[in-house]
């Protein structure tokens, strides 16, 4: 059986390399170290779950999951973000542009939780914060 494809979009390639670890035991993971890169890749894979930083260089991960959630309603998304970006992800979640988000410094169980989280959310689930 083939596992589900996992885009990964980072500009960082220390948390390119953490979250490829993390997850390929579960998912095909597809690597990304921009917007741009991401949303190209998009229009020609399968991709069940995006996994993007919100702090890039030209296209943030928010402006680059708001352009493509109408497109692609099935993919997971979760944001990878620092704290300062709250009350833009508070909107994300309520517009449904974002399923979950994962707070830096990122831990390979805060970031399976989220993902695990993220499929309940697309499904219909509200949005609970994960507790520590």
């Amino acid at each position: 059986m083939s596992k589900a494809k996992l885009l990964v979009v980072d500009d960082e390639p220390d948390m390119l390399d953490f979250v490829e670890r993390v997850m390929r035991r579960r998912f095909d993971v597809t690597r990304c170290t921009s917007a741009e890169e991401a949303m190209t890749a998009l229009d020609g894979g399968d991709y069940e779950v995006l996994i993007t930083d919100q702090k890039m260089p030209r296209v943030s991960g928010l402006e680059m999951l708001d352009r493509i959630a109408g497109n692609y309603p099935r993919l997971v998304r979760i944001l990878l973000s620092g704290f300062t970006d709250m009350p833009d992800i508070q909107r994300a979640l309520e517009r449904r542009i974002v399923h979950g988000y994962v707070l830096k410094p990122v831990d390979s169980e805060k970031l399976i939780g989220a993902v695990n989280q993220a499929y309940r959310v697309r499904d219909g689930e509200p949005f609970e914060p994960l507790s520590d």
